[in-house]
């Protein structure tokens, strides 16, 4: 066969394959990969974080090394000043993902690392299928939504975007300057129990505690400081994940770049290969992923061994050792507003104070009751001598805010 021929042969082919077909090739890519139920079940525990949350985390699990010795380094320092600690963090060059997540919400990061091998599975798949992830992330937002425990209310805002026939379900913090970090059970949340417990929030299925004030963490000329109402950051439906803060948002939480497609985030080519690879090693002899995707629910042997020490049967509330006072595991809208205001008379006014973030303009999931301080099915778990040290870097020390 000369090569004119081979050539027509092979130009042929390719006319004769349906536009959007999959290649052998790339079926087979396909088949290596994670597959939907297993990126269900891998990011069930964060899917119902706002969405720059879960941008930062997904991003820091690309980083796995960097988790652990952060997380060291808070261990480590866990006596440090928070005026300290802040420089200290910055000085380790780590990514800006792990640093944010020490500086401002090192429970998160501490959880991270106490399940590292969760977390390595979340960032091979980041690297390897970043939008097979953010659609699983979805669906998952999709089932807790259905089972009425997706909620509007004084912590988060939760939006349903309609774009043809497609719902996206966008989380934002409902005051841009105070980020809840919701605590739920992936067992209850995503399946639909009303007709036995009810309310989502009011029986203690969706917990707000933990809570980051970022006024007190980043200056105002701080990127960090604006970026965490951004509405369209979530890389939903293939646009790009916008994880760094130096970006123009406006009021509403949009970002105000006209080509968003060069300011994504991307992994390497090598980064990505790499990742694949090892996500198709990792399979047994049925195709079943051995990779870790269920990360361990260790809350409730915690909050058991933390009853035991106390000698208390109810650890919904526990001390601030800075403070010296009771913190409620929910803390009320007025707690929030207070906390904000006090970091506003302490620091010189904004130039250009910018105006609270509106209220969804689309379909909203309905508000409900903000969940008791006692009582309830899940507890949140007292904090450790080092989660309770840092109450500015986004520890939840709404006792320490209360009556401002």
């Amino acid at each position: 066969m000369n090569y004119i021929n081979l050539k027509t042969i092979l130009l042929t082919a390719t006319l004769l394959t349906p536009t959007g077909a999959m290649t052998q090739s790339e079926s087979d890519q396909a088949s290596d990969l994670l597959q939907a139920e297993e990126l269900g079940t891998l990011v069930a525990p964060i899917a119902l974080y706002p969405d720059t949350l879960l941008i930062q985390v997904l991003v820091a699990a690309t980083f796995p090394l960097e988790v652990v010795k952060a997380d060291m380094f808070l261990e480590d320092n866990a006596d440090a000043a928070d005026a300290d600690l802040k420089p200290l963090i910055e000085a380790e060059d780590w990514d800006e993902s792990v640093e944010v997540l020490a500086t401002a919400f090192p429970d998160v990061l501490e959880d991270m690392a106490a399940h590292i091998d969760w977390t390595e599975t979340v960032g091979s798949a980041m690297l390897a299928q970043s939008d097979d992830v953010m659609a699983a992330v979805q669906v998952k937002r999709q089932a807790a939504n259905d089972a009425g425990n997706l909620v509007s209310g004084d912590e988060q805002t939760v939006e349903v975007i309609q774009e043809g026939d497609t719902d996206t379900i966008v989380i934002q913090p409902t005051d841009p300057e105070v980020v809840y970090v919701p605590q739920y059970e992936t067992e209850t949340v995503y399946v639909d129990n009303s007709s036995d417990v009810g309310d989502a929030v009011a029986t203690g299925l969706l917990i707000f505690g933990a809570f980051a004030v970022m006024d007190e963490i980043f200056d105002d000329d701080d990127h960090w400081n604006d970026y965490w109402g951004c509405r369209n950051c979530g890389g939903w439906n293939g646009q790009p994940i916008i994880r760094n803060p130096d970006i123009d948002i406006d009021i509403d939480g949009d970002v105000n770049i006209g080509d968003r497609n060069n300011i994504g985030w991307k992994p390497s080519d090598d980064r990505q290969k790499e990742a694949r690879d090892t996500i198709a090693r990792k399979r047994d002899n049925d195709g079943v992923t051995t990779m870790p995707v269920t990360k361990p629910d260790r809350g409730d042997k915690m909050r058991s061994d933390l009853a035991k020490k106390s000698g208390a049967a109810d650890i919904s509330k526990s001390k601030n050792p800075r403070a010296g006072v009771e913190r409620p595991s929910s803390p009320s809208a007025a707690d929030r507003k207070a906390a904000v205001e006090r970091t506003t008379k302490k620091q010189a006014p904004k130039a250009n104070p910018r105006p609270k973030a509106p209220q969804a303009r689309a379909k909203v999931a309905p508000q409900r009751q903000a969940a008791p301080t006692n009582g309830g099915a899940m507890k949140k778990r007292a904090p450790s001598q080092r989660a309770t040290a840092g109450a500015s870097r986004g520890r939840a020390a709404a006792g320490a805010r209360r009556g401002r």
